[in-house]
């Protein structure tokens, strides 16, 4: 039970650290290449990326011009991926918040919005790294000192 719960964890941390990642892949190609959302959501659905396959739908939806939002498209499709992850409810919702950020009409604007929530993201995901590294050494160290009292009992 220690080592899925370590594992389950360290999962957690791997999630947060791509959506970082693609967080700020997202803000260079606004700042840099002057790139509109649904080029940006194209290039990341083709790449083998931790959720391709969102922003695949994500452009999918775009294209079809639904009338829907970016934002309303973005958490629907994040909404459902993100319930098979074992990142917390406060966690999802920064992720499905992101689109809040493309506030602005120019790639000045949407950057420097993209730039602040990278930061937060940043502390919060530095500030979960922290905090996994101690708990899983203490839960291992529990979930054997457990299992040796479980050996001694049954022998």
């Amino acid at each position: 039970m220690a080592y899925a719960y370590c594992r389950e964890q360290n999962e957690r941390l791997k999630i947060l650290r791509s959506m970082r990642e693609i967080f700020i892949r997202i803000k260079k190609e606004i700042e840099y290449l002057k790139a509109s959302v649904p080029e940006i959501c194209h290039r990341l659905g083709t790449q083998n990326l931790i959720f391709g396959n969102v922003f695949r739908d994500i452009y999918e939806d775009l294209e079809l011009q639904n009338g829907a939002s970016f934002y309303d498209i973005w958490q629907r499709h994040f909404e459902e991926r993100l319930k098979k992850t074992p990142l917390r409810e406060t966690e999802k919702e920064m992720i499905e918040l992101f689109p809040k950020s493309l506030i602005y009409r120019d790639s000045e604007g949407q950057a420097e919005g993209i730039d602040q929530y990278i930061n937060e993201v940043s502390s919060y995901v530095d500030e979960v790294e922290a905090g996994i590294k101690s708990k899983n050494k203490v839960i291992m160290c529990m979930g054997i000192m457990a299992g040796m009292i479980t050996v001694v009992i049954l022998f």
